[in-house]
């Protein structure tokens, strides 16, 4: 079952909220275990998690920042359990625009990485997911074994039948910069796609 910790300060005006809810969805079972944290108190776990502002929530290994409804809640207590919950999670997040959680979330378990890759395979990917993606990775630019790490993925994505997905995978490549990568960027540049030729390219004049 989905354990929460949830940070609090003083002075907050959405703490109170969270905590209400929180405690009852404990009482009613839909959490395992909840522990508040006083950051005042115990900063060092603000810095444990990097947490910038208060309310926090971290609910399984999904985290959260700002107040959210019942409704929220209770939907991520779900995706915490659920096989695909971490990519649903990446999705709404960017979604939503929350850009920088998505980032500070993914720096800290790098292992996320292929979670977040694997949004683009979706039908009908919003624009911010897009961007929210391409931005994240290109952060990961000079970290070579993490843009490493997730290259067959990326060699995957390449050879998706979305001429858009595809174009976003030689940019992609390009980044990791491998010679694998630039091997499968110089079979794109003859992809039937003008799109997908184009970026791929532009990868070599770079």
């Amino acid at each position: 079952m989905t354990e929460a910790k949830l940070l609090i300060a003083p002075g907050c005006p959405h703490c109170a909220s969270m905590m209400s809810l929180l405690g009852d969805l404990l009482k009613e079972g839909k959490i395992g275990r909840l522990l508040m944290v006083n950051i005042a108190e115990q900063p060092d776990e603000a810095a444990k998690h990097n947490v910038r502002s208060v309310p926090w929530l971290k609910l399984g290994e999904m985290e959260f920042s700002g107040a959210h409804s019942r409704a929220e809640l209770e939907n991520a207590i779900e995706m915490s359990v659920s096989d695909d919950g971490q990519q649903r999670f990446l999705f709404e997040q960017l979604k939503n625009g929350r850009l920088d959680d998505v980032t500070e979330f993914v720096e800290r378990d790098k292992s996320k990485l292929h979670d977040l890759v694997a949004l683009l395979k979706g039908k009908e990917v919003p624009m911010t997911v897009r961007i929210g993606v391409s931005a994240i990775l290109e952060g990961f630019q000079k970290d070579s074994s993490a843009l490493n790490s997730i290259l067959p993925d990326l060699l995957e994505l390449s050879e998706f039948t979305d001429e858009t997905v595809r174009a976003d995978a030689c940019h992609f490549l390009s980044l990791e910069g491998s010679d694998v990568a630039k091997e499968r960027l110089q079979q794109c540049v003859k992809d039937e796609s003008s799109m997908v030729r184009e970026v791929a390219e532009e990868s070599f004049e770079t």
